[in-house]
């Protein structure tokens, strides 16, 4: 939660006005922010721009005093209030039991407590208001004997009410303290960091601390003070036993705080519904279409989806009944492999939904074979299935999942980018390389899913600097977006079309091999996709100096060592595995490593494991239970043999160079995942029965031509986070036709590398 949320969420809400404006005070930084670097860009004489950044630091300087001044003259003018009223009621006690405790009657000892209780167990400040101290009555005066019983308990209600109504404000009041303390020290780092100065040190020692409200004395008076009413409290209605005095207050401090938190929780959800409805009123109402005989309408986006699993299901049930291949086996499963092919590019349901649909096909069809030709019982087919399901490569997946989760969860991740970029310089030229350069490096441990929001959050300080419309917002979102799909190459983690490729190559071809295709391919494309990027914006021209990206000042722990340690322990093992693999086994036994020492030490726990992406696992599940339907069926064998013989005269490239153009156009369109799994089982077969084989090397190039596609604003995790920024108005920065200005250019390239550089690069390596 962010600090602004937690101190209006944690802030008593009738003194609400009387905090540290602490949003107020961040958005002055920001505007400070701005102004500098307008300056840097509009002026060349560097003594202007110095004297800009000191007027903005006095602007800053004046508000924090302000805000210092606020407080204090809120916790002098409440201290003394509150510290009146309970000298006056200690007062009142005093004269009233000199020698006893108030519940020695054996009429209210023996009474139950809880009946007290519960006549004040509501929210205390909508019920009971504190007396004027003037106004008291003795309490010799008020519990005669001659009183009433009735009114006998309603004086004692009402004594008890004032000393827990008193607990709960002199508790409230040391929440203050502390969230106004929380506020100067988090508003102080945010100056630092962002305008890069060096007030926190200072000005909390010399200004804050020295405070009255924030010194150590005037805490320690507060918290004796509140003791004091937790032992009064004992003395007169808990027989001097403060544990349980204690216990008692508490439970109603916190039924306060919790009244007052769910209030202000309904006011921040009022609050931010009312801020999204503010970019909403100026979007026309989303389509529907009338339900033909009724008075029903159904959303635009349901329709289509409907339409597109009906039309799926009627496909699927003629290709059921039309013999195609001469074989049953192989008529369902084309039947099937269609159907899911026309699921997973018109994403009727959710991808994951389809794959977890094709095991049940599967074996109620009747498609897996055994060896010798004959259909499969459904037991052993239902075995054969879901062992296909579960791989060392999902492991690796998982594998994947952990470190990524540890890199992003201590910070290790940002740290090195915000490092990176902080030595990029100010020029835009240079900041976009750089930027390119860390979306593309960090694409292979973080996965391209979680890499371009991680970036876009590191540009946000550049973002909020530049001139409305500027070119270099969308040239920057544009190049992260471009340089993730690039990463998503790079490495056998990096993207699950990797782990579909790897799982049809026969050796595996570990992460050497990988690394040495793959990374040439990949540091050209990003300096091709820059050069583009340059040619089409001309961000220099727009604006001359970007606001520089600060790096993070936090000491390296002995936690992020550890998992250093423990991830390049683990890539090493991956590219050394075909040496080990005599001794391992598989890539997937390494990846259990990071798993086990992440989850083991609790460096990760259960939420982190929840927060795996299981659909792209499922995904990828439901794709390898596909590969073995179609291999198991002969359906695959069959139709490779076809397209063999319309390509066995053809060389190994322009084999390659076929399969890849067809990936580029497919991934264009549809998710890279999906073009892999439908297309990378075909191509790993044609070139398993190639006169000379090379199902490696035409499988490989045609895993990496799934990255190219990256055309349009649907293809691929980046490009769709990318479309979805919007500028503090809430206008897209990005359109389709910026992908297709810069996309479509960059892919054909990467797609020519691909068959071309990389077919040397893979026939050097005996593929």
């Amino acid at each position: 939660m962010k600090f602004s949320h937690s101190l209006q969420f944690n802030a008593v809400p009738d003194w609400i006005d009387h905090y540290v404006a602490y949003d107020q005070l961040k958005k002055l930084i920001f505007q400070i922010e701005k102004e500098k670097v307008d300056n840097l860009n509009n002026s060349v004489d560097p003594e202007k721009v110095g004297s800009v950044t000191t007027q903005g630091e006095d602007r800053f300087l004046s508000q924090l005093d302000l805000q210092l001044e606020k407080v204090f003259c809120f916790y002098s003018e409440k201290e003394s209030e509150l510290y009146s009223q309970l000298d006056d009621l200690a007062h009142v006690l005093s004269e009233s039991m000199p020698s006893q405790n108030i519940l020695s009657d054996n009429h209210f000892l023996n009474s139950p407590l809880s009946e007290l209780d519960s006549t004040i167990n509501i929210p205390i400040k909508e019920t009971v208001s504190m007396k004027e101290p003037d106004r008291k009555m003795s309490i010799e005066s008020r519990l005669t004997v001659d009183s009433h019983p009735g009114q006998y308990v309603e004086q004692l209600v009402d004594l008890r009410s004032q000393l827990i109504i008193l607990y709960v404000s002199l508790s409230e009041l040391d929440s203050y303290v502390e969230l106004n303390r929380m506020a100067f020290e988090k508003i102080l780092k945010k100056h630092d960091k962002v305008l890069d100065g060096d007030l926190r040190t200072q000005y909390l020692k010399k200004m804050v601390l020295d405070s009255r409200p924030f010194m150590p004395q005037t805490i320690d008076l507060l918290r004796s003070q509140i003791e004091r009413v937790e032992r009064i409290y004992a003395d007169a209605f808990c027989n001097g036993n403060t544990a349980i005095a204690v216990r008692q207050m508490k439970t109603h401090l916190r039924d306060q705080i919790t009244y007052d938190r769910n209030t202000v929780w309904k006011d921040m959800v009022g609050q931010e519904r009312k801020t999204l409805d503010a970019h909403v009123k100026s979007v026309t109402p989303p389509k529907s279409y009338l339900i033909p005989f009724t008075q029903h309408r159904i959303p635009t986006e349901t329709a289509h989806n409907l339409i597109c699993f009906l039309l799926s299901v009627i496909l699927f049930a003629i290709l059921l009944n039309v013999n195609t291949f001469g074989n049953t086996q192989e008529n369902y499963c084309f039947a099937l492999l269609l159907f899911a092919a026309v699921m997973w590019a018109t994403e009727a349901i959710p991808l994951y939904a389809t794959s977890l649909l094709i095991p049940f096909l599967v074996v109620l069809l009747g498609i897996l074979r055994n060896a010798d030709g004959t259909p499969m019982t459904a037991h052993a087919a239902a075995k054969s299935v879901f062992a296909s399901m579960y791989s060392g490569t999902i492991m690796m997946l998982l594998g994947g999942f952990s470190i990524a989760a540890a890199l992003s969860k201590y910070g290790i991740a940002k740290a090195f980018a915000t490092h990176v970029l902080s030595r990029a310089g100010t020029r835009p030229r240079w900041v976009l390389l750089s930027i390119m350069a860390v979306a593309t490096f960090l694409c292979m441990w973080i996965s391209n899913v979680a890499t371009p929001v991680l970036c876009f959050s590191l540009i946000n300080p550049i973002l909020r600097t530049l001139p409305s419309g500027s070119p270099v917002a969308p040239c920057l979102l544009l190049g992260i977006a471009l340089a993730s799909c690039i990463g998503g190459m790079a490495s056998p983690i990096s993207s699950p079309q990797n782990i579909v490729t790897i799982q049809y190559m026969s050796p595996n071809p570990g992460w050497g091999i990988w690394f040495g295709v793959a990374l040439p391919i990949s540091i050209i494309s990003v300096f091709i996709c820059w050069g583009m990027l340059l040619l089409v914006y001309r961000p220099d021209r727009a604006v001359p100096h970007l606001n520089k990206i600060k790096a993070t000042r936090d000491k390296i722990t002995w936690t992020q060592a550890f998992i250093m340690l423990i991830t390049i322990l683990t890539i090493a093992l991956w590219c050394a595995e075909t040496s080990l693999e005599s001794h391992l086994g598989d890539t997937g036994v390494i990846a259990t490593i990071p798993l086990f020492v992440f989850f083991g030490t609790g460096i990760l726990n259960k939420n982190d494991l929840n927060a795996f992406l299981w659909s792209v696992v499922v995904l990828a599940q439901g794709g390898m239970a596909l590969g073995s339907a179609v291999t198991s069926s002969g359906l695959l064998q069959d139709i490779a043999l076809r397209i063999k013989d319309g390509v066995e005269n053809l060389q190994p490239i322009a084999i390659l160079a076929i399969f890849a153009f067809l990936l580029l156009v497919f991934s264009t369109f549809v998710s890279h995942t999906v073009a892999a799994l439908i297309i990378v089982p075909i191509v790993q077969q044609v070139g398993a029965n190639l006169p000379v084989p090379h199902a490696n090397l035409l499988v490989m190039g045609a895993g990496l031509a799934c990255s190219a596609g990256m055309g349009l604003p649907v293809s691929g995790y980046p490009n769709m986070s990318a479309v979805m920024m919007e500028d503090p108005t809430g206008k897209p920065y990005l359109k389709a036709k910026d992908f297709i200005i810069v996309g479509v250019p960059v892919s054909i390239v990467i797609t020519l590398l691909i068959f071309t550089l990389g077919y040397g690069i893979m026939s050097a390596v005996g593929y």
